[in-house]
C-alpha cells in the first residue's frame, strides 16, 4: 500500500488537519487485505474513492458505499474492506472546520457515515470524481479536492465561542465539567451544548469522551501507567477509565495495546509532529 501526506494549502490550514492519500493496486493484496479499523476522534473525515468501492462492516454483513463520503465524530470502532483495487483522498478536518464549507447541521453526521452529495452540491461533487478518476497522480488529485473545498467556503464570521469552548477541552485534556465550561463563556448550557453540536457534529461531553479516549492512546503509547493516566484524563478509578476505553474502541485497554493489524495507517497519521494540537489515532 502506498501512503502519502500532503500540506493542506495555507487557506485551508484552519480547517483541515491534514490530507492523506492511500493506494493499493496490488491485485496479490485484495484476498489477504485486512479490515480497516477506524478509532473515535474528534475529527470529521471525508473520503473520496477511485476505483473499486469499500464496503462498511455493520452487524457482521458488508455495506457497499458510494464514491466519496462524510465520516461524522463517532463512538465506536468502524470498520471498511476494499473490494479490489482501490485509492482514497482522506480529509481530517479540525473541530468545526467543516462548518465553514457547508450549512448542514453537522450534529446529523454523528456516529454516521453520509455521501457527500447529500451535504454538497450534487453535480459539483459528481464533477469533482469525474475529474479524479481522469487525474494521473495524488498530487493532482489532492489538488483536485482542495480546489473543490475552496469553491465551497463560506465567508463567515468565525465561531469564536465554539472555538474557544473546542479549546478549552482539549487544553484540559477532556477532563472538564460541562456546566464549569458554559459558565467560563457566559452562556447556559443549553445554548452551548445546541450551538456546540451544530458546528462541531457532537455534544460537548461527547467531544471531550472522545477527546480523553485519545489521550489515554497518547499516554499509554509515551509510556505512562495506567494510574498516571486517570489521574491526567479526569478519571475516578480504572475501572472507570477501562469500561470507557471499551466502549469506543471495542476491546478493553490491555487487548487493544497489545494488537497493532494497521502499522502502516497508524504510522501515516501519527507522524506529524508539526500538528498545532495533539495528533490523534484513528487506525490499530
Amino acid at each position: 500500500m502506498l501512503v502519502q501526506k500532503f500540506t493542506p494549502l495555507l487557506i485551508l490550514q484552519p480547517f483541515i488537519e491534514g490530507i492523506l492519500v492511500q493506494e493499493d493496486w496490488n491485485v496479490v493484496n485484495f484476498p489477504n487485505r485486512n479490515p480497516v479499523k477506524v478509532l473515535p476522534s474528534t475529527m470529521t473525515i471525508i473520503g473520496i474513492q477511485y476505483g473499486e468501492p469499500m464496503k462498511l462492516l455493520e452487524n457482521q454483513k458488508a455495506v457497499s458505499m458510494g464514491s466519496s463520503g462524510i465520516t461524522g465524530i463517532h463512538a465506536k470502532v468502524k470498520e471498511y474492506i476494499g473490494t479490489g483495487a482501490i485509492g482514497t483522498v482522506i480529509l481530517s478536518f479540525k473541530p468545526g472546520g467543516l462548518s465553514r464549507f457547508t450549512r448542514f447541521p453537522l450534529h446529523e453526521l454523528q456516529n454516521v457515515d453520509v455521501p457527500l452529495e447529500l451535504v454538497f452540491p450534487r453535480q459539483s461533487v459528481r464533477d469533482m470524481e469525474e475529474q479524479l478518476a481522469a487525474a494521473s497522480d495524488a498530487g493532482e488529485r489532492v489538488g483536485i479536492v482542495q480546489q473543490f473545498l475552496l469553491s465551497e467556503l463560506r465567508d463567515q464570521e468565525e465561531e469564536l465561542l465554539i472555538q474557544a469552548a473546542a479549546d478549552a477541552i482539549l487544553q484540559q485534556r477532556g477532563a472538564l465539567s460541562i456546566e464549569w465550561l458554559a459558565a467560563q463563556l457566559y452562556v447556559s448550557k443549553r445554548t452551548l451544548e445546541r450551538r456546540f453540536s451544530a458546528s462541531i457534529g457532537a455534544s460537548p461531553k461527547q467531544f471531550a469522551r472522545v477527546f480523553r479516549f485519545q489521550q489515554t492512546i497518547r499516554l499509554r503509547n509515551a509510556g505512562c501507567d495506567y494510574l498516571d493516566i486517570v489521574h491526567a484524563c479526569g478519571y475516578t478509578d480504572h475501572a472507570h477509565l477501562a469500561k470507557d476505553f471499551k466502549s469506543f474502541a471495542g476491546v478493553s485497554p490491555e487487548q487493544f495495546f497489545r494488537s497493532e493489524v494497521q502499522p502502516e495507517l497508524k504510522r501515516s497519521f501519527q507522524g506529524n509532529e508539526t500538528s498545532s494540537r495533539p495528533v490523534e489515532h484513528l487506525y490499530y
